[in-house]
C-alpha cells in the first residue's frame, strides 16, 4: 500500500490540529538529528533558486490502478457471462431464465464499472506527477495539487508534521498543514515526497534534506547526495525506467524477494505507463516561473540529465565495484561537510 491520501481519499480539513501533530512537529530553523539525509530519489531538478520534486504519489503510480484494472477485468468477464450465458441456455436448451434477475444482474455490473472507472482516474487521465518547488530565494513553497490549483506559500507559516496513512501497511509521510490565523484550525494540506513503511523515525532523513535546502548554506553538499531523478521535467516518463523505479533496491539481499515482487512491478509497470501516457504533464503558471528564474552561472544544476550511467545497474544494487565506491565516497565526504556546517551552526562550544 501507499499512502494515497489527498488522492482517493479527501484530507480532513477545517479541524484542530491533533494533539499527536502538535508533538510531532517538524519545526522550521530547528536542526533534527539524523543518521544521513536522503532524498527518496524524488527531485527532478535542483539548483541554488529552487528544489523541484514529484509527490508522494508518482512513487507507487501503477501498482493501485494495476490492482483496480485486474479487478474490473474480472468484473467485465463476469458481465459477459451474465449476458450471454442465458441467453445461449435459451437457444440452445430452450432454458427458461428470469428477466429480472437477468437485467438487476447486469445494472450490477455496469454499476460497478462505472465506479471502478471513477478509481481507474484517479491515476488515469490526470497529471503524470504533481511536482512541488521550494525557493531558497524567497523563501516560498509553491505546490501543484491534485485539483489544478498552485499552492503559493511562506516556508516559514507551513506547519509540518508525520502522518500515517491507513490499512494494514500503514506508510509514514509528512503533511505541510496551512493554518488559520488562530494557529490551530487546518485549512490546506499537502504532502511531503515521502512515503515509508519503516516507520516515522526515517522521515527525519528526508525532512533534514528539504530544510537543509531551504535553510543552510549546503546546497552543493545536498546536491551531491542526489543520485537518481525522475525524468519527468517537460515530459513524460517513459516505460522502462517506470519499471526501474518500481524495482529500484537499496542492496543485493532484496534480491531474494525478486521472484515475488518482479511479476507485480511488471504488472504495475503497464499500468504506470498508460498513466502516464493518458495524462498530461503539469505546467507551471507564469508567475511561478518567474520567481524561480536560477542564475546562469549557477553551479549546482542537477536533473535526470546527471543519473547513472548504468541505470539498470545502479536500480539492482549491483554496481560496479569502482562506481559504487565512488558514489558512496563522495556522498559520505558531502554529508560529512553538511554535519560540521550544522555543528559550526547550533552547536555550543
Amino acid at each position: 500500500m501507499m499512502n494515497y491520501t489527498g488522492l482517493y481519499t479527501a484530507y480532513k480539513l477545517n479541524r484542530p490540529l491533533t494533539e499527536k501533530e502538535q508533538e510531532g512537529r517538524f519545526c522550521q530553523a530547528k536542526r533534527r538529528r539524523v543518521n544521513i539525509i536522503n532524498d527518496e530519489a524524488s527531485v527532478i531538478r535542483m539548483n541554488s533558486t529552487y528544489l523541484e520534486t514529484v509527490c508522494k504519489y508518482y512513487h507507487g503510480t501503477g501498482v493501485s490502478s494495476s490492482l483496480i484494472f485486474i479487478l474490473a477485468l474480472g468484473i467485465f468477464l463476469s458481465f459477459c457471462f451474465v449476458f450471454f450465458e442465458p441467453i445461449f441456455d435459451y437457444i440452445a436448451y430452450g432454458t427458461q431464465f428470469s428477466m429480472v434477475g437477468f437485467f438487476l444482474s447486469i445494472l450490477v455490473v455496469i454499476v460497478s464499472l462505472f465506479f471502478i472507472s471513477k478509481l481507474l482516474q484517479k491515476e488515469w487521465f490526470r497529471k503524470t506527477h504533481y511536482p512541488m518547488r521550494f525557493n531558497r530565494i524567497n523563501q516560498m513553497v509553491y505546490v501543484y495539487k491534485v485539483n489544478g490549483e498552485i499552492l503559493s506559500v511562506p516556508w516559514k507559516d507551513i506547519f509540518f508534521t508525520p502522518a500515517k496513512s491507513l490499512g494494514r501497511t500503514s506508510e509514514w509521510g509528512i503533511d505541510g498543514h496551512i493554518l488559520a490565523e488562530d494557529g490551530e484550525t487546518v485549512l490546506d494540506t499537502f504532502s511531503l515526497a515521502v512515503s515509508l513503511t519503516a516507520g516515522k523515525k526515517l522521515l527525519g532523513e528526508y525532512w533534514e534534506f528539504i530544510r537543509c535546502y531551504m535553510e543552510e548554506d549546503c546546497v552543493q553538499e545536498l546536491s551531491e547526495l542526489v543520485t537518481l531523478c525522475p525524468p519527468v521535467e517537460k515530459q513524460k516518463e517513459g516505460y522502462i525506467f517506470g519499471l526501474q523505479y518500481l524495482m529500484k533496491m537499496d542492496s543485493r539481499l532484496e534480491w531474494i524477494f525478486l521472484p515475488v515482487m518482479f511479476p507485480l512491478d511488471l504488472l504495475a509497470s503497464f499500468a504506470r505507463y498508460i498513466a502516464m501516457q493518458t495524462s498530461k504533464i503539469p505546467q507551471w503558471s507564469q508567475e511561478v516561473l518567474d520567481a524561480c528564474q536560477p542564475e546562469g552561472d549557477d553551479p549546482v544544476n542537477v536533473s535526470a540529465a546527471n543519473n547513472p550511467e548504468h541505470l539498470w545497474r545502479y536500480v539492482l544494487a549491483n554496481e560496479k565495484r569502482d562506481v559504487y565506491e565512488a558514489r558512496y565516497a563522495r556522498q559520505k565526504a558531502a554529508y560529512e561537510r553538511i554535519k560540521a556546517k550544522l555543528a559550526a551552526r547550533y552547536e555550543k562550544v
